[in-house]
């Protein structure tokens, strides 16, 4: 059986993660490009969103005894099979994961283009994702 509590603090941090991505949105392309402090800044708080994003993942799998555990897309992806997220977030999160694993282990070099465009365009899934969570959690009680 899923901890509640487990869960309600992993939402909190994927949160308090994603808020902080939007605080530190604003400043231009070029500008975010010549900083590497807030590259860096942005980077290390996508990679703890994300990780935050799989070990809940994990937890509910785990809990739930869902499809064995593998890979951390996996994870995710028993809770897209599970129904307990929608197909689309499930797809954006696993991409999420890719993402992570480039900044994580620097696949190459971090193309700062992307990671701008990510910071501006793609937060909105990790909101769908806790709202997702947090309903199927909320049915549950």
């Amino acid at each position: 059986m899923v901890d509640e509590d487990i869960v309600v603090d992993k939402l909190r941090f994927i949160n308090e993660y994603t808020n902080d991505l939007k605080q530190m949105r604003g400043m231009s392309k070029s500008e975010y490009v010549e900083d590497v402090v807030i590259q860096r800044a942005v980077e290390r708080t996508f990679m703890n969103l994300i990780q935050s994003c799989i070990d809940l993942a994990q937890h509910i799998r785990a809990s739930e005894s869902l499809s064995p555990s593998g890979t951390s897309k996996n994870e995710i992806e028993s809770l897209g099979n599970a129904e307990i997220i929608s197909r689309d977030v499930q797809e954006q999160i696993e991409e999420a994961v890719g993402f992570r694993n480039i900044l994580a282990h620097r696949y190459g070099d971090v193309n700062h283009d992307v990671v701008y465009s990510v910071l501006h365009n793609d937060l909105h899934w990790f909101d769908q994702f806790q709202q997702e969570i947090a309903q199927w959690l909320q049915q549950r009680y």
